[in-house]
């Protein structure tokens, strides 16, 4: 099957969307503005995204005003240009790299480009933080969680450190003040958005805030190094349409719609998780797996956002008056789900890579947090958890060329 012949079967079979990107299928949002006719490229009167001095200009300042204080650069290769490209604009400032917690795969491919030393904490409590350190945060986290971001941004700050927070989920955030603050309110000094995660934009449609001109200078010489000469105009325009949404949204159908989306769940014998954010649920069943509760739901063609060990992650839409995303198909389709125990498919045999070098990082995805870092030795416990997510049909990145590598090496 071709590829638009499979994305067309999805829309035959009226496939549900409890996923990203935040326009749901089309129906959040005012994405019906946009037509095939509007893919054009730098032609006279469009400027350049490279170097933004006329309409895209207008547009980077329209998006700026989200927050005071900060430049803005809308991103149409998504929020992993705006990742690497931060990373490589503070090198120069920069004595050590400190990752807390899980982080996106952006952001050890862009320490690895800049050639620095990370280091990777769970906690800033027990760091001697210096002047010349950057901190990386993954805020929220991907399953919706929050914490006192404004606390650790002025511990940051008050030892003249550095923090660039990568926000890609948390777009939608302070749209109406029932949802979470963002970073950006406590000053934070590189952030990165993805405006099609939440917010109705089409994928890769991203943006990255800058607190201070002279970095955002630097941070565009590097977009300008990583991100396609050629940007969609669609998606930045799609950008331009999630930020006006965002401006003039109001959450009073969303927390209805929610409400009735939880209770239809609820019915099906699945246990929910309510996340921090309120957009992001997390699913169980006290008698099948995670992964059983994932096949129940792509059975009776509603697809959620990514399953682990933890729960089968919903995101909700944000609902609106006027949007026509299809609640009562969704209802319907919860009320039929049938669940089974699967069968585990075969797995290749990893044991060979048991305490062998990682030589390329080894990634669940999404949500595309590595499991298992280059560099880092492969342990029995590494095996088994592969071995495990690999049986329950997760995709992971990586493991085909470990493999590769070390029977090459043996031959």
């Amino acid at each position: 099957m071709r590829l638009i012949e499979k994305l067309e079967s999805l829309n035959k079979l009226q496939a549900i969307s409890l996923h990203v990107p935040g326009h749901k299928n089309n129906t959040i949002g005012d994405l019906n503005r946009l037509s095939v006719v509007h893919d054009k490229t730098e032609i006279q009167g469009l400027d350049n995204l490279h170097e933004p001095e006329e309409i895209l200009k207008s547009l980077n300042d329209f998006v700026a005003n989200k927050y005071e204080g900060y430049e803005a650069q809308v991103l149409t290769n998504g929020s992993t240009t705006g990742i690497v490209s931060s990373l490589l604009a503070v090198q120069e400032e920069v004595n050590r790299y400190i990752v807390i917690g899980q982080a996106h795969k952006s952001v050890y491919h862009g320490i690895e480009l800049a050639q620095k030393t990370v280091l990777e904490t769970n906690s800033l409590d027990d760091i001697n933080l210096q002047s010349g350190d950057v901190v990386i945060v993954t805020y929220p986290t991907y399953q919706g969680t929050v914490y006192d971001i404004e606390s650790l941004i002025n511990h940051i700050h008050s030892h003249k450190a550095m923090i660039i927070v990568d926000e890609a989920h948390g777009a939608h955030f302070d749209i109406t003040s029932n949802f979470p603050k963002s970073s950006m309110n406590f000053n934070a000094d590189i952030v990165v958005q993805s405006y099609h995660k939440m917010l109705p934009a089409l994928t890769m449609g991203s943006v990255v805030f800058s607190k201070d001109k002279k970095r955002h200078n630097k941070l565009m010489k590097y977009i300008s190094y990583i991100e396609s000469s050629s940007p969609s105009y669609l998606v930045m325009a799609s950008i331009e349409l999630a930020h006006e949404f965002y401006l003039k949204y109001d959450d009073a159908l969303f927390f209805r719609k929610r409400y009735q989306i939880i209770e239809a769940i609820k019915n099906t014998g699945c246990t929910i998780i309510e996340m921090d954010d309120p957009v992001k649920l997390n699913i169980t069943h006290p008698e099948y797996s995670n992964y059983d509760v994932e096949q129940a739901m792509v059975d009776v063609n509603i697809y959620p956002e990514m399953t682990t060990d933890d729960g089968v992650l919903l995101i909700l839409p944000l609902s609106h008056a006027g949007d026509s995303y299809p609640y009562n198909l969704l209802m319907s389709r919860l009320s039929a789900m049938q669940f089974s125990q699967l069968y585990a498919t075969e797995v290749a045999d990893y044991t060979h890579l048991m305490n062998k070098i990682c030589i390329q990082h080894i990634i669940p995805y999404p949500p595309g947090v590595p499991m298992i870092r280059k560099g880092h030795v492969i342990t029995e416990e590494d095996i088994k958890s592969l071995i495990h997510l690999t049986r329950n049909r997760v995709k992971i990145e990586g493991i085909r060329n470990n493999l590769e590598y070390y029977r090459d090496k043996e031959r």
